[in-house]
């Protein structure tokens, strides 16, 4: 009865020792379960910049727009963003630029701004980028609208600095010119050259107040406007006043009817066009510009666009890791390297049906997990199945190599697992999953070059969402990258079969 009693708990007393002395004699896996975490999070934490790269910014306007020559102070204003990248008046040739990756930014600035403005309407910014990372397009568009207030302000800071000059209303002061003039009409017509003189000097003071108050049309119609263009609200902020001056210096004791008339047709104008401009709504005139952010990439707006083929390629990367890395010490653990020491197989045999094996399933795996992204998520696929196929190919040949690499390290299924788990948690920090590898500086962007899925994140995103032609240079890095992984298996495969004879 009293064995009874104490059966169960023997048992698990035994199984608890067990288990206890197995984990205590794997000190690496020790060691390894608590500074691996601890050195990623640690490079990450060195490596990561809060502080994006500047982004290198085309801005393109009409030829002989003024904004042309003012974009460099813009990009000097919002140098934390941008990288001033030049000026052009060639939409294509920017966009051409853009595509080829010449240019991060292009900044478009409208036609007929003016134009737009005296419609009541905000004429727009056109930002265009293709950068498909959430987080950058984000900051992009927060960017976006910082540099456009940032110019509304220069807009404004023009405009009211040349308003402060008005001494008086502007309807007052017109009033005023307007019958000064009629005093003058009276007094040439009484033929008294006293009051002719007396008249042209109170129309002179007169015009000398329209002239500052068509200050304020003159300073917002330069900002937004060229002054050489057929443009009429041009001709009529920056033609009236002078022409006004013009007839008003011509006057004169023996003026006629005739001169009084051309500046009596000057001030109304100015009328005109001053009507027409406080006619404008205020919010239009405060901020005379408006934005909009368009991916110059079409068809790639959802957030799960951008992490669909990084899953894919994180997802091939550990199938490869995952079952490569349990396959020697799965194989020792069972005794079947014993085996080898009668069979007539050699190393490279073994590691190529490996490999073969390996890179069979997982390109099953990955086709039928990217035609389920594609027609089940809508994902876009801009890029021939050729091109997708060879990134995934390449991605699965370096990662299984890295999972031979840690079978052949690793003396127990535990201490692979553990290894792999680590190589999972590097490659979410490190790859470009969460975060651009733009961001990584020093040690964090040296990890990030040890791991494939960074260059297969890179190919397939490129193909499968811009329909960019395969990086050559990415992939002959993760080529050499397997071949390395290869090589360095095939040597520890050979000592193990040596080892086992």
């Amino acid at each position: 009865m009293k064995s009874t009693r104490l059966r169960r708990p023997l048992q698990i007393g035994t199984f608890f020792r067990k288990e206890s002395i197995d984990v205590l004699h794997q000190p690496r896996l020790l060691i390894t379960l608590v500074l691996g975490p601890f050195l990623i999070m640690a490079v990450f934490a060195i490596g990561y910049r809060d502080t994006p790269d500047p982004l290198r910014t085309l801005f393109v306007a009409p030829a002989g727009s003024p904004l042309l020559t003012q974009v460099e102070s813009y990009a000097k204003e919002i140098s934390f963003y941008v990288e001033y990248a030049g000026v052009s008046s060639d939409p294509a040739d920017a966009q051409r630029r853009l595509l080829n990756d010449d240019i991060d930014l292009i900044v478009a600035f409208p036609d007929d701004p003016l134009g737009t403005v005296l419609k009541n309407e905000q004429p727009v910014i056109q930002v265009v980028h293709t950068r498909l990372d959430p987080i950058e397009r984000t900051a992009i568009t927060f960017a976006s609208q910082i540099a456009v207030d940032k110019i509304n302000g220069q807009v404004l800071a023009a405009v009211i600095t040349n308003g402060k000059a008005l001494a008086k209303p502007a309807v007052e002061v017109l009033q005023t010119a307007t019958n000064s003039l009629t005093e003058l009409d009276k007094a040439i017509d009484t033929g008294d050259p006293a009051q002719v003189e007396k008249a042209i000097a109170d129309v002179q003071a007169a015009t000398g107040d329209v002239s500052v108050t068509a200050t304020l049309d003159s300073a917002l119609t330069n900002q937004l406007a060229d002054a050489s263009s057929n443009n009429p609200a041009v001709a009529t902020a920056s033609q009236s006043v002078t022409q006004l001056q013009a007839a008003v210096q011509n006057l004169n004791p023996t003026s006629t009817a005739a001169d009084v008339a051309q500046a009596r047709a000057a001030i109304d104008r100015i009328r005109t066009d001053y009507e027409k401009f406080s006619a404008v709504k205020p919010e239009i005139l405060v901020r005379p510009f408006g934005r909009e952010v368009v991916l110059a990439v079409g068809g790639a707006d959802n957030v799960t666009d951008w992490y669909a083929p990084a899953a894919i390629v994180l997802m091939l990367q550990q199938f490869g890791v995952a079952f490569g890395a349990l396959s020697f010490v799965r194989e020792r653990q069972l005794g079947i390297v014993e085996v080898f020491r009668v069979a007539p197989i050699s190393a490279t045999e073994t590691l190529v049906g490996k490999y073969l094996a390996y890179l069979a399933i997982g390109g099953a795996i990955g086709a039928i997990l990217t035609s389920l992204v594609v027609l089940t998520l809508g994902v876009p696929i801009a890029t021939g199945v050729a091109d997708v196929a060879i990134a995934m190919g390449l991605s699965l040949f370096a990662s299984i190599g890295i999972g031979f690499v840690i079978s052949l390290a690793s003396r127990t299924d535990a201490q692979a697992v553990q290894y792999t788990m680590i190589l999972l948690l590097a490659s979410l920090f490190f790859s470009g999953f969460f975060l651009s590898v733009g961001q990584m500086e020093g040690v964090g962007r040296w990890a990030s070059f040890l791991l494939p899925v960074t260059y297969g994140m890179q190919l397939l995103r490129d193909g499968m969402l811009r329909g960019a032609e395969l990086d050559r240079g990415v992939m002959l890095q993760l080529l050499a990258y397997g071949v390395v992984m290869f090589t360095f298996a095939w040597l520890g495969t050979r000592r193990r079969l040596a080892v086992a004879r």
